[in-house]
Protein backbone atom coordinates (compact mmCIF):
# COMPACT_ATOMS: atom_id res chain seq x y z
CA UNK A 1 0.00 0.00 0.00
CA UNK A 2 1.31 3.05 -0.93
CA UNK A 3 1.71 6.18 1.46
CA UNK A 4 -1.22 9.04 1.18
CA UNK A 5 0.91 12.23 1.69
CA UNK A 6 -0.32 15.22 3.13
CA UNK A 7 -0.16 18.23 0.26
CA UNK A 8 -1.57 21.57 1.09
CA UNK A 9 -3.25 23.48 -1.97
CA UNK A 10 -0.53 24.86 -3.43
CA UNK A 11 0.76 21.27 -4.05
CA UNK A 12 3.75 21.42 -1.26
CA UNK A 13 4.49 18.49 0.61
CA UNK A 14 3.62 19.02 3.97
CA UNK A 15 6.85 18.12 6.79
CA UNK A 16 6.65 17.60 10.34
CA UNK A 17 7.65 21.25 11.42
CA UNK A 18 4.89 22.78 9.59
CA UNK A 19 2.10 20.26 11.91
CA UNK A 20 0.60 22.35 14.45
CA UNK A 21 -2.03 19.52 15.67
CA UNK A 22 -1.91 15.76 15.26
CA UNK A 23 -4.53 13.84 17.26
CA UNK A 24 -6.56 10.49 16.41
CA UNK A 25 -10.74 11.24 16.04
CA UNK A 26 -13.55 9.13 15.83
CA UNK A 27 -16.30 10.43 13.78
CA UNK A 28 -19.94 9.77 14.34
CA UNK A 29 -20.09 7.68 12.17
CA UNK A 30 -17.53 4.93 13.79
CA UNK A 31 -14.74 5.14 11.44
CA UNK A 32 -11.44 6.19 13.04
CA UNK A 33 -9.18 8.90 11.42
CA UNK A 34 -5.99 11.19 12.36
CA UNK A 35 -7.04 14.51 11.96
CA UNK A 36 -3.98 16.60 11.07
CA UNK A 37 -3.73 20.34 11.13
CA UNK A 38 -1.01 22.38 9.20
CA UNK A 39 0.60 25.79 7.93
CA UNK A 40 2.35 25.38 4.62
CA UNK A 41 5.89 26.93 4.92
CA UNK A 42 5.39 27.88 1.14
CA UNK A 43 2.18 29.72 0.87
CA UNK A 44 1.71 30.43 4.45
CA UNK A 45 -2.44 29.16 4.31
CA UNK A 46 -3.61 26.97 7.36
CA UNK A 47 -5.27 23.53 6.36
CA UNK A 48 -6.50 20.67 7.74
CA UNK A 49 -6.92 16.99 6.83
CA UNK A 50 -8.99 13.62 8.04
CA UNK A 51 -6.18 10.44 7.38
CA UNK A 52 -8.04 6.95 7.86
CA UNK A 53 -6.52 5.30 10.47
CA UNK A 54 -5.88 2.24 8.19
CA UNK A 55 -3.88 4.45 6.19
CA UNK A 56 -2.03 6.37 8.76
CA UNK A 57 1.74 6.35 8.69
CA UNK A 58 4.03 8.77 11.05
CA UNK A 59 6.44 8.62 8.07
CA UNK A 60 4.82 10.71 6.13
CA UNK A 61 5.76 13.66 7.41
CA UNK A 62 9.34 12.99 6.81
CA UNK A 63 11.30 15.20 4.54
CA UNK A 64 12.27 14.04 1.28
CA UNK A 65 15.69 12.38 2.09
CA UNK A 66 18.39 14.78 0.01
CA UNK A 67 21.45 16.63 1.06
CA UNK A 68 19.65 20.28 1.29
CA UNK A 69 19.24 21.72 4.51
CA UNK A 70 15.90 23.44 5.78
CA UNK A 71 17.32 26.49 4.79
CA UNK A 72 18.61 25.54 1.50
CA UNK A 73 15.36 23.85 0.69
CA UNK A 74 13.35 26.97 1.82
CA UNK A 75 15.43 29.29 -0.32
CA UNK A 76 14.27 27.19 -3.63
CA UNK A 77 10.85 27.45 -2.79
CA UNK A 78 11.08 30.80 -2.54
CA UNK A 79 12.65 30.68 -6.21
CA UNK A 80 10.70 31.45 -9.28
CA UNK A 81 10.73 28.46 -11.69
CA UNK A 82 13.21 28.08 -14.39
CA UNK A 83 12.35 29.30 -17.70
CA UNK A 84 12.77 28.68 -21.32
CA UNK A 85 15.07 31.38 -21.65
CA UNK A 86 17.43 30.64 -18.96
CA UNK A 87 18.04 27.31 -20.61
CA UNK A 88 18.75 28.96 -23.61
CA UNK A 89 21.25 31.47 -22.79
CA UNK A 90 22.73 28.31 -20.35
CA UNK A 91 23.11 26.93 -23.29
CA UNK A 92 24.96 29.77 -25.24
CA UNK A 93 27.04 30.11 -22.18
CA UNK A 94 28.06 26.69 -22.38
CA UNK A 95 28.91 26.59 -25.71
CA UNK A 96 31.39 30.01 -25.70
CA UNK A 97 33.21 27.71 -22.78
CA UNK A 98 36.96 27.26 -23.90
CA UNK A 99 38.98 26.45 -20.72
CA UNK A 100 38.98 25.38 -17.12
CA UNK A 101 39.00 28.97 -16.36
CA UNK A 102 36.23 30.35 -18.61
CA UNK A 103 34.11 28.05 -15.93
CA UNK A 104 35.24 30.53 -12.97
CA UNK A 105 31.97 33.06 -11.28
CA UNK A 106 32.07 36.47 -13.23
CA UNK A 107 32.13 37.90 -9.46
CA UNK A 108 35.41 35.77 -8.71
CA UNK A 109 36.83 36.27 -12.09
CA UNK A 110 37.05 40.28 -11.73
CA UNK A 111 37.87 39.75 -7.89
CA UNK A 112 41.11 37.79 -8.99
CA UNK A 113 42.09 39.79 -12.02
CA UNK A 114 41.50 43.24 -9.56
CA UNK A 115 44.36 41.24 -7.43
CA UNK A 116 46.57 40.54 -10.58
CA UNK A 117 46.04 44.49 -12.10
CA UNK A 118 44.69 42.78 -14.87
CA UNK A 119 41.63 44.37 -16.92
CA UNK A 120 40.67 40.96 -18.95
CA UNK A 121 37.02 41.03 -19.63
CA UNK A 122 34.71 38.24 -18.16
CA UNK A 123 34.15 35.88 -20.18
CA UNK A 124 30.41 36.00 -20.06
CA UNK A 125 28.40 38.98 -20.43
CA UNK A 126 26.96 40.91 -17.89
CA UNK A 127 23.60 40.68 -18.77
CA UNK A 128 23.68 36.53 -19.81
CA UNK A 129 23.27 37.12 -23.01
CA UNK A 130 24.56 36.20 -26.17
CA UNK A 131 26.68 38.40 -28.58
CA UNK A 132 25.17 36.33 -31.35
Amino acid sequence: MSKSLVRCRCGHHIVGREVLRLEPYERASGEEVVYVKYRCRHCKRLGEEFIPRIEWDPSIFDAPRDEMSYDERDRFLDQTAISSGDLISFHRALQRIQTLADLERPEKARKRDKKSGGDKPSPTPQNGTSNQ
